[in-house]
């Protein structure tokens, strides 16, 4: 067996191969349209293979990206395309190479390793990974609805030249967000099962919608503007939709979608994670001192002005760290402190990341219970746009 190793320029259409046959199998799309960012010749050291007899049996690919939320930037990667070929499976080869891809993304520093999965979780589970809070909710909209939604401005289809720039800067005044650069918003707005409508008020646009229809992503995967400029683009998109339904992608912190979707009655929403071409999200933390120090914005601006310390050993690395505060001021060490407790990783995932508070993850003092309450769960929002 050779690898895990990075995959090389001529590797590239049999690893598409490989992956199409696992995850398309019978649908009339393929992964290198569907994940442009992630199937690119720039990104073939993160798509990492093992071979057998000189042929590629397993893969599994990351996604270097930096997500801004809470005031923290937090360089982290996404896995996707875990993938072996069904006559090798149970070989250990997926092991061996989610194996190297943490190693990797603890080498270059990543925050944290994301994945999304339906029915593999007890098999990420083995390796440290952790089912964690919702990504948000979907609401489901019916054409019937459509005249629920007022029209205040002009929709039209996006035109790339004429609207690029000013959807960026919509995008990037969301208070949650994987950074992209231009040519990212480029290759994704490009994906042939999408279409992007705009609202336009005064020649200025102030809204648009990202709108998918496809096996893996399906309904609204982005939207950014006004109320007004989403009211009237979902009561184009519904007027005219062939669909009985129509998803769309809401966080679950304040935005004007999910404002406006509240004040008009629509009750009809699942969590996100049930969703089609969703899958539950799952985090495997690499070092926890270098993800507190990043989450360093976010614990200082719930902190309350108590004081207090708290050690973790996380179980399967021996890591140990100790946190302490006093007034707003948090530090993160590596020394022992008078209260400490050894978590698994899984379990270091769940008191930083959720669902639940840290003090239902394990027995914590009431002082410390009461200021980390405050602090964790750490909850953050990927769009669908960004899955991968």
């Amino acid at each position: 067996m050779e690898g895990p190793r990075a995959a090389n320029n001529q590797e590239l259409e049999t690893i598409l191969s490989l992956v199409n046959l696992v995850f398309r199998s019978g649908v009339n799309q393929d992964m290198a349209s569907d994940y442009p960012l992630v199937f690119d010749k720039k990104n073939l050291n993160n798509l990492r293979v093992v071979l057998e007899e000189g042929k590629i049996i397993s893969h599994a690919a990351m996604a270097e990206r930096t997500l801004n939320a809470n005031d923290c930037v937090l360089p982290m990667s996404m896995i996707c395309a875990v993938a072996t070929h069904p006559v090798y499976r149970k070989r250990g080869s997926a092991t061996s190479i989610m194996e190297d891809a943490v190693t990797s993304m603890a080498l270059r520093g990543d925050a944290f390793g994301l994945l999304w999965t339906g029915s593999a979780r007890d098999f990420y589970r083995q390796l440290g990974w952790e089912i964690i809070g919702t990504n948000g909710w979907t609401y489901i909209l019916r054409p019937t609805q459509f005249n629920h939604f007022k029209s205040y401005c002009l929709v039209r289809a996006y035109q790339q030249g004429k609207d690029l720039n000013r959807i960026i800067e919509i995008h990037q005044n969301q208070s949650e967000q994987l950074t992209r650069n231009q040519s990212a918003y480029q290759t994704l707005f490009n994906i042939p099962t999408i279409k992007i409508w705009v609202a336009e008020e005064n020649n200025l646009v102030t809204g648009y919608l990202v709108v998918a229809e496809a096996h893996n992503k399906s309904g609204v995967i982005e939207w950014g503007g006004t109320t007004k400029a989403l009211s009237s683009l979902l009561a184009h998109v519904l007027s005219t939709t062939l669909e009985t339904r129509l998803q769309v992608f809401v966080p679950s912190f304040k935005n004007p979608m999910k404002t406006l979707l509240q004040s008009l009655g629509c009750q009809e929403r699942i969590p996100m994670e049930e969703a089609d071409g969703c899958g539950l999200k799952m985090i495997r933390i690499l070092s926890l001192k270098n993800l507190l120090e990043k989450l360093k914005p976010h614990i200082q601006n719930c902190l309350g002005q108590s004081s207090g310390e708290l050690g973790i050993v996380v179980a399967e690395t021996a890591e140990r760290i100790s946190l302490k505060w006093k007034n707003k001021h948090f530090t993160v060490g590596t020394e022992q402190v008078s209260e400490e407790k050894t978590l698994t990783l899984r379990e270091t995932a769940q008191f930083i990341f959720g669902p639940m508070k840290p003090s239902s993850v394990t027995s914590l003092s009431p002082e410390t219970a009461e200021a980390l309450d405050q602090v964790f769960p750490f909850t953050f929002h990927i769009g669908m746009l960004d899955y991968v």
